[in-house]
């Protein structure tokens, strides 16, 4: 349910240009790991870069024991009154652009991004639902949202009608920078739990270097809190997360609100989960197919089953409800 995917031409468009890559090497970083692999021929020319991008990717979860995954869209900058920031922008993934890739490949679902500041949010959304969309994503620290904002209010409302989740980045963000990080507190939910939202904390607010602050507690706090606070495992493959992990797993609550994400293509690599070691690690890595790779080491992780399928539970939509006007 955390599966990332760009347009590549974009991006390619945007390193030429300098915007976004100047000063953000793990960006560049992940869409080297793209190029690196079968799409670059040999005489060095791109061919359908999106197209053979996006077929290894269903061709991935077809091989492996997925059977479907959400694709994340995320909506450009907005100011407090509605217009469009492009300068702030530094990576826009367009809702029609995971549209039309959900559209053609039944492996995906179309998870959407709305900025809440929009004057047309609610109107952007029922669309946009009639389009397939099961969930909203936000990352606020490089959407300059305020999740606690009174602007957010009427949307959070919405969500609730349709019975949409919201999916919020919570914790430091590495991809587009950590500045703003305080946008990511899990506390500034409250406002949309109280409100009944269903919330779904990417991360669960941990921190992915130590030298970080870890919001962990207090989304421990709000997911025992509150029944309609949830958790997601995105890039949980890493030394300094797997502890966390561990304390998820033996709490009884906590353990029901974690839904199984991966963070692709930011997937770690199993050598990260030290505390597997060596002989696991190396079985681990000897699989080619970065999805099933990330959830063999979750299951080695002793992951149980229904954290892998409480996404699906969770997202049940009432298509009655859709079709009613808000």
């Amino acid at each position: 349910m955390h599966v990332h995917i760009a347009d590549i031409e974009a991006l390619l468009a945007a390193r030429q240009t300098g915007k976004v890559f100047r000063s953000n090497r793990y960006l560049s970083y992940v869409l080297n790991q793209v190029l690196k692999t079968q799409f670059v021929s040999k005489k060095n020319e791109r061919i359908n870069i999106n197209e053979q991008w996006i077929q290894s990717v269903a061709d991935w979860v077809k091989a492996s024991q997925l059977d479907k995954v959400i694709l994340l869209a995320l909506d450009a900058v907005f100011d407090e009154s509605g217009k469009s920031c492009p300068e702030k922008t530094l990576i826009h993934v367009n809702n029609e652009f995971i549209y039309s890739v959900a559209a053609r490949h039944k492996e995906f679902m179309f998870g959407a991004s709305i900025h809440p500041y929009k004057k047309n949010a609610v109107e952007e959304l029922e669309l946009l639902i009639k389009k397939g969309a099961c969930l909203i994503k936000w990352i606020p620290s490089s959407q300059y949202i305020e999740p606690d904002n009174p602007k957010c209010y009427p949307f959070y409302e919405a969500l609730v009608h349709y019975g949409i989740p919201l999916l919020s980045h919570t914790g430091v963000e590495h991809t587009l920078g950590s500045r703003r990080s305080a946008y990511n507190h899990p506390k500034r939910l409250i406002p949309a739990l109280k409100k009944g939202v269903k919330v779904i904390a990417a991360h669960c607010g941990i921190h992915l270097f130590l030298h970080e602050v870890s919001f962990f507690n207090s989304w421990a706090f709000l997911a025992k809190e509150y029944e309609n606070m949830y958790g997601d495992s995105g890039a949980f493959s890493v030394v300094t997360r797997i502890p966390s992990l561990k304390r998820i797993l033996k709490h009884k609550v906590l353990q029901k609100k974690l839904l199984y994400g991966s963070d692709f293509p930011g997937i770690p690599s199993p050598s990260w989960c030290w505390q597997l070691g060596p002989r696991k690690i190396h079985e681990l890595s000897r699989i080619s197919n970065p999805l099933e790779r990330n959830m063999c080491v979750m299951q080695a992780l002793d992951m149980p089953l229904e954290i892998f399928e409480r996404a699906h539970k969770l997202l049940c939509i009432n298509k009655e409800i859709l079709l009613n006007e808000y």
